[in-house]
Order: C-alpha cells, then sequence, then structure tokens
C-alpha cells in the first residue's frame, strides 16, 4: 500500500464511523475517551503484572536472605560441634583405661552413701554418628534427702570423664516429710571401636 491508498482508506473509515460529522469538542471528548481506554489496558495489561512480579520476586530475595542467614548461622553452630566433639573425644582419650559408665556411677553411689537408696539402675548403649557412641544409664533413688542428692549429683556431673544428667524427676516420697523419689538420665560418650 503506498501513501495515498491510506490516506484514502482512514477517510473512508473516518466517514464511515461518523467522526468527520462531529465537532472539534466532540471529536476532542472521543479521543480522549480512546486515549483513556487505551491507558487503562496498557496499565492492566502491562504495568501491573510486571509490578506484582517485582514484588513478588523482592518477596522471593527476602525469604531466600532470611533462610540463608539461616544456614550460616546453622553452619556457625556446626562447625562450634565439630570443635568441641574434638575436644570431648581428647577428654574420652585420656579417661582411665576401662572406663564405663555403669561401674563409675556404682562408685560414686557408694562414695555418697545412697546405695541402699537405689530401686535400679538401667544401662544402654545408643548408636551415634561419627566416632562417638551414647552411653546411657537411667537409675531411680527411692527415700533420698535433699542433702544426699546434691552430693550425688555433685559427684557425678564430672567435666573430666564427660559425665552429665540429661534428665532428671524429682517428687516427694510418699507419706514421708524429708525424703525424696528420684529419676536421673546419666550419659557419657565412649569412641567407638
Amino acid at each position: 500500500m503506498d501513501e495515498f491508498e491510506k490516506q484514502g482508506l482512514i477517510k473512508k473509515i473516518q466517514q464511515k464511523s461518523g467522526f468527520d460529522s462531529l465537532d472539534g469538542r466532540e471529536k476532542r471528548v472521543l479521543l480522549g475517551g480512546a486515549i483513556f481506554v487505551l491507558s487503562f489496558f496498557v496499565l492492566q495489561l502491562v504495568i501491573l503484572p510486571l509490578l506484582d512480579v517485582r514484588t513478588d520476586l523482592e518477596t522471593s530475595i527476602e525469604k531466600k536472605s532470611s533462610e540463608l542467614e539461616k544456614i550460616k548461622q546453622l553452619k556457625g553452630e556446626y562447625q562450634r560441634l565439630k570443635v568441641q566433639e574434638g575436644g570431648i573425644q581428647a577428654m574420652i582419650a585420656d579417661r582411665s583405661p576401662g572406663f564405663t559408665l555403669f561401674t563409675f556411677l556404682d562408685k560414686q553411689v557408694t562414695e555418697a552413701q545412697v546405695k541402699k537408696q537405689i530401686k535400679y539402675m538401667k544401662p544402654s548403649t545408643e548408636e551415634g554418628d561419627d566416632n562417638l557412641n551414647e552411653s546411657m544409664v537411667e537409675m531411680k533413688l527411692q527415700r533420698i534427702t535433699l542433702k544426699a542428692l546434691v552430693s550425688f549429683i555433685m559427684l557425678v556431673e564430672s567435666e573430666e570423664n564427660v559425665v552429665s544428667i540429661r534428665r532428671i524427676s524429682v517428687q516427694e516420697s510418699g507419706n514421708e516429710q524429708g525424703y525424696l523419689d528420684v529419676i536421673l538420665q546419666i550419659i557419657t560418650f565412649e569412641l567407638k571401636g
């Protein structure tokens, strides 16, 4: 189509639409309305979807940044625990040969003079990750005084032997005033192999 044909086509469209019969004010209102409708469609179909995508991306970036910070914290904690594990392994290696948690506790019970209060001692071992296994003894002491319990706990908790109390449950012993029933979970670690 050459330029002359294009102008003729535009004239025909204007005549059929009645645009030429409108006065100047009506033409401006019609053009303003057409520009408004076109702007509305551009806004709805192009600009707002782009803004929504941008908002979604910003939200996603914030979420991923938060996850990255959490991962960094966990990495630091993992490294700290690995260093601590190396220290624990060194302490375990320094313990007396043949050390067992059950024997250690038997010795501490005798020293604290609470052997008669033992209802039971249940040893167990749990496979751990890497180079360490967890050894645990659950024991129940009945009719023990608070003073004897504190004395026993001070003897049991041993950083040197890597022995600690994981859980303790204390109740009053029946109707007797001043006596306690206690369940202790005492743990240590042992090198595998």
